[in-house]
């Protein structure tokens, strides 16, 4: 493994131990992994369970930060200023004007780069693929475009599943060590790799190299005693869990999201108090800017929306009033007069949530917990070039409106509208690709369908009644809006029965709808499997009883009528005459 990644990366022949331990540990385990987003492959770790390297099933062996921090060598260094370093933790991509010239001339497109910011010119924070030919790049102001996908940072999933909590040296260095006997064959050569860097570092940012045993012994941590079986075992369930994206967070890493959401909220979404509290927090969770299914207000020290609020008026970010749960955000800090919110730097959030959160008055016309549906979509692979030409984040949802919006932009983009007729659009090859048509212009609205017919489509339903955190669905739910179904038939004896299935989406308990049926129908109520489909539950109860059941669902569970199928099957149909 040690060679083929000396190999890969053009490192020198005839390595000390030490270098050679820095770039590969003696000890390394390996477990596979698959992301929420489906990508899977190999993530290697060290004995102390640190992942020093990973690769996915397509690519090449790529280093993590911890192996960076340690070895900084490997990788030429992209440079950004200190500030988008907390962007790109954020799940962006490193974007051309973000960078900072003069780039390295072996840096070319499909590269694999490290990035590091120019006051730390040799602490790297991440790791990704040069989407250009950076080397012919000389500058960067007024351009666009993705210098590096990122594909791993500090503080991501990946950087997590370390036990202990490494940091970087203090005094990083480039110095690579050779053996004793090819040092006179290698003199000098020891110094060509910090030529790599010093086109972009000053000389007053160069660092003693001496002082790195120091920092060395803190990433490789203390020797311990062989693990038991017993142990190794454990560690290597612990490592499996973790590489499958079931990563544990600690408190004060959730309570950090949160309090960066907060400063998302009041900095970039416009929002006018008063707000109820639940409102506020649909914000919040909207600008959580990740997947983790562990970022929730329950996993937080505080537990309980309101207690997030009160902690954060008691840090003088918000103004509160009422008592108990039953608050509403009256105001806020703001730049001027919040040191924090000023130097706040801005991240892009991964849309989970529906960007048009109802308003105070629509919540006043839904204290009857009606549900409100958002109808979502995804880009399937089809639209990448699209996406790719706009510059935006591929893995979002969207509103019926943003799709029709990024239509629009990629037409005026290119300049697509047909001068002749303002209603035929010319048909480019992405365009052609997705509508499937021979033809070379088309109107606008029969290109909006099968633009459309390539996203995913998925919904969510909220109750604006409900705190946040008691929501039925936290994140999207593929497929469309689905149907409670009630039936009444018939059964042997000529006993008439009602049965009612479907309704778990809704977030309804079985439980529950059976005893208030049966309470309101003043009969009997059964659960059990539904015959046509035994994964679902139905709730039957005898005599027919289907406006019973709609005005419950209706009126206490907030459905929508559109979403109730009702089929009377008690009835005989009419014969033909």
């Amino acid at each position: 493994m040690l060679g083929s990644i000396i190999k890969e990366y053009n490192l020198p022949e005839g390595l000390s131990k030490e270098t050679e331990e820095k770039i590969l540990p003696p000890i390394i385990k390996q477990t596979t992994f698959k992301s929420p987003k489906g990508y899977s492959g190999t993530i290697y770790t060290d004995d102390h369970q640190t992942p020093v390297w990973f690769k996915t099933k397509d690519s090449e062996l790529i280093p993590t930060v911890y192996t960076l921090w340690a070895a900084p060598f490997i990788l030429p260094i992209v440079h950004t200023h200190p500030h988008v370093i907390e962007v790109l933790e954020g799940g962006a991509d490193l974007m051309l004007p973000g960078s900072v010239p003069p780039f390295l001339s072996e840096i070319k497109k499909g590269s694999i780069v490290a990035i590091a910011d120019t006051q730390d010119p040799l602490t790297c924070w991440a790791v990704g693929r040069s989407n250009l030919n950076l080397g012919q790049i000389q500058k960067v102001v007024g351009t666009t475009g993705v210098a590096v996908d990122v594909y791993h940072s500090h503080d991501d999933m990946l950087f997590r599943i370390a036990k202990s909590k490494i940091k970087p040296p203090k005094e990083p260095s480039l110095e690579i060590k050779f053996k004793e006997e090819v040092i006179e064959q290698q003199n000098g050569e020891q110094e060509q790799p910090e030529q790599k860097v010093t086109d972009q570092v000053e000389e007053e940012t160069s660092i003693e190299q001496s002082t790195i045993n120091g920092a060395e012994e803190q990433n490789n941590g203390p020797e311990t005693q062989p693990e038991t079986p017993t142990e190794t075992e454990q560690a290597k369930d612990d490592v499996n869990e973790l590489a499958n994206v079931v990563d544990t967070l600690t408190v004060e890493d959730v309570d950090h999201f949160f309090k960066r959401s907060l400063l998302q909220t009041l900095t970039q979404d416009g929002i006018k108090l008063p707000m109820t509290s639940s409102e506020f927090m649909n914000h919040i969770i909207k600008n959580l800017a990740s997947d983790f299914e562990q970022i929730q207000i329950k996993k937080t020290s505080w537990k309980k929306s309101a207690k997030f609020l009160k902690a954060m008026e008691k840090d003088k970010f918000l103004k509160l009033k009422g008592k108990g749960d039953d608050l509403t955000v009256v105001s806020s800090a703001t730049k001027e007069n919040n040191e924090e919110l000023k130097n706040f730097v801005p991240y892009k959030v991964k849309k989970s949530k529906p960007t048009n959160a109802p308003t105070t008055n629509s919540k006043a016309q839904n204290n009857n917990n009606t549900l409100i549906a958002h109808k979502l979509y995804k880009p399937t692979n089809p639209l990448r070039p699209i996406f790719n030409d706009l510059n935006l984040v591929y893995a979002d949802y969207f509103e019926t409106n943003e799709v029709k919006e990024i239509l629009n932009k990629y037409i005026a983009k290119n300049g697509l509208v047909n001068e002749k007729n303002k209603k035929q659009i010319l048909l480019d090859d992405n365009l052609s690709c997705l509508v499937k048509n021979n033809e070379t212009t088309l109107g606008r609205d029969k290109i909006l369908t099968p633009f459309l017919s390539k996203f995913t489509e998925y919904y969510m339903l909220e109750n604006p009644a409900l705190p946040v955190e008691d929501q039925i669905h936290q994140e999207p739910v593929r497929g469309s809006i689905p149907q409670v179904k009630i039936i009444t038939e018939t059964k042997i004896g000529r006993k008439v029965v009602t049965r009612t299935f479907n309704f778990e989406p809704f977030g309804i308990n079985a439980d529950e709808l059976s005893s208030e049926l049966k309470v309101k129908c003043s009969g009997s109520s059964t659960i059990g499997q539904n015959v046509q489909n035994p994964k679902l539950t139905e709730v039957t109860v005898q005599g027919p009883h289907s406006k019973i059941v709609i005005e419950l669902l209706t009126k206490k569970y907030g459905l929508n009528s559109n979403w109730i199928s009702f089929d009377d099957k008690s009835k005989p149909k009419k014969k033909r005459s």
